[in-house]
């Protein structure tokens, strides 16, 4: 497990280096936050996540799949008991993305997102989350009218701890999520 950890880690090192001002400052805070939980991370054990345990704030660390582009923010994930089904809604520069999701293994939740773009045409995908700790969630995505893959680095937010910031780093035109 803890190769895994360290590869999200190295992950996101990437993103810190290719983010560009005036963002890239959010993203260098961002890595020693990053670096100082894998260095108080010990798990050796795949980590088993449920519904109760995925609910909280993640600060997000992502890459399109033109791997040029990069954007930093944060998703929200909460439980709907009526449908008895995980919330999520991603919010990154401004813009917001909503999705259901379901547990799909011991440790991967799966969700399928829509959003509206800034020229009112609507865009779905599906992100995969594999959760490797409490706070560690390394994802894969995946969306229409685009080739390739993007990823998503996820750091779980301390109850106590707020958000610093909703920026973007990415070449504007191209999808966010």
């Amino acid at each position: 497990m803890l190769d895994k950890i360290q590869q999200w880690l190295a992950n996101s090192k990437e993103l810190t280096q290719i983010s560009k001002d005036p963002y890239k400052s959010n993203f260098e805070y961002e890595l020693k936050l990053r670096q100082k939980l894998v260095y108080s991370t010990q798990s050796l054990e795949e980590y088993e996540v449920t519904f109760e345990k995925a609910v909280g704030t993640y600060k997000l660390m992502g890459q399109n799949p033109d791997t040029s582009s990069c954007y930093i923010g944060t998703v929200e994930v909460e439980y709907d008991d009526v449908d008895q089904s995980l919330i999520a809604t991603w919010y990154i520069a401004g813009a917001t993305h909503f999705a259901y999701g379901m547990k799909v293994s011991s440790n991967i939740i799966v969700f399928n997102f829509a959003y509206m773009d800034p020229d009112e045409n609507a865009h779905t995908g599906l992100v995969a989350y594999t959760f490797l700790s409490p706070q560690i969630v390394q994802g894969r995505w995946i969306e229409e009218g685009f080739k390739g893959e993007g990823i998503e680095e996820l750091r779980k937010l301390d109850d106590n701890e707020s958000d610093y910031n909703d920026n973007h780093d990415s070449n504007f035109g191209f999808s966010l999520n």
